[in-house]
């Protein structure tokens, strides 16, 4: 990420508002100049500026490493956070840990409590699938808790890029921490140890909303297998499968909350899930998950799992079979 310029003040009212408007624009500025994001700002580069703004720069902080020691793990775990009507997953593979979405704004410190609960210190992959609230709304805090090695993140097009206060903030806390963005690139793959790889597989193109946009990564461990699909909508399936993208998963995160714009048919029945896990809130008002992406779960014999009436759920792999943990009960798969 950019290491752009961080003006704080701690004196009270118009100055304190007045740095932190004109630190925000210069952290824009800089992510604008070294990834391309185009926020309709203007050139940093601009002959005096520079000069300018001397007295107010601060050096570049370092980078935190997530140099904790490797935790072996012999099974996979793949938790479910509940965050209501957000999605966070956590992933314990047998050498390294990985995040994947961090819940809605205010939910970025019951992530992290989670976390440290499953005796969590650092994360060696964070992955925001897409720059909605309920996704990456919490990345900020979990960045400034805990350390992380490598933050990943999908490549937008220019008029895709948001300008909310909430990417904003994520923008901030990745330079903040000495990190830089990792675009997701499809084919990429991360060794996770124990033979657990996670691959990207999209997005494959530019789409004109940022749910399609999502992350997709399938994650795989011995015969076992796990495909995350952020909120990634039928416009986006339809390219995973003209491609010929491997899908076929034991377990599938259900796209979107459940939404009938993603997981049609044809996607459902490349993936052939045994198991659908959906992250929705209890009684939200979309309505998720929609009845016509239950009957057709249900057609395929496809056990599913929420988080609004489950809570929690951890599936643990051991490479050959998956073992089920919803509150109190285990469930073989």
């Amino acid at each position: 990420m950019a290491r752009g310029r961080r003006y704080r003040s701690r004196t009270g009212g118009i100055v304190f508002l007045l740095v932190a408007v004109v630190s925000s624009f210069f952290i824009l500025c800089s992510v604008q100049e070294k990834y391309g994001y185009n926020f309709g700002l203007p050139d940093l580069s601009l002959p005096g500026l520079e000069d300018l703004l001397g007295e107010l720069e601060v050096p570049p902080p370092e980078k935190k490493p997530a140099s904790s020691p490797v935790t072996l793990r012999e099974n996979l775990e793949v938790h479910f956070l509940d965050v209501g009507q957000a999605e966070s997953i956590l992933i314990l593979a047998p050498e390294k840990t990985v995040l994947i979405d961090a819940g809605e704004n205010d939910q970025g410190d019951l992530v992290v409590r989670y976390l440290k609960k499953q005796g969590v210190s650092s994360i060696d992959l964070l992955i925001g699938t897409h720059p909605h609230s309920d996704h990456i709304g919490g990345m900020d805090v979990v960045l400034k808790k805990m350390p992380v090695e490598t933050v990943v993140l999908p490549e937008l097009p220019d008029d895709l890029i948001p300008a909310t206060v909430t990417f904003t903030d994520l923008l901030e806390a990745i330079d903040q921490a000495g990190l830089e963005i990792t675009p997701a690139v499809p084919g990429d793959q991360y060794d996770l140890g124990g033979k657990a790889q996670l691959t990207i597989l999209g997005p494959l193109e530019d789409y004109d909303d940022l749910n399609s946009m999502s992350v997709v990564s399938r994650l795989s461990f011995g015969s076992t297998s796990f495909l995350f699909t952020g909120d990634m909508e039928q416009d986006a399936e339809k390219d995973l499968l003209e491609q010929g993208v491997p899908l076929v998963s034991t377990v599938l995160k259900v796209g979107h909350h459940g939404s009938n714009t993603s997981s049609h048919q044809a996607f459902l029945e490349a993936v052939r899930p045994k198991v659908a896990v959906i992250s929705c809130g209890l009684d939200n008002s979309y309505g998720h998950p929609h009845r016509e992406v239950l009957e057709r779960l249900d057609a395929l014999n496809v056990r599913v799992l929420r988080t609004d009436l489950d809570g929690a759920v951890v599936l643990t792999s051991d490479g050959k079979s998956i073992e089920i943990k919803v509150e109190q009960n285990r469930i073989a798969a």
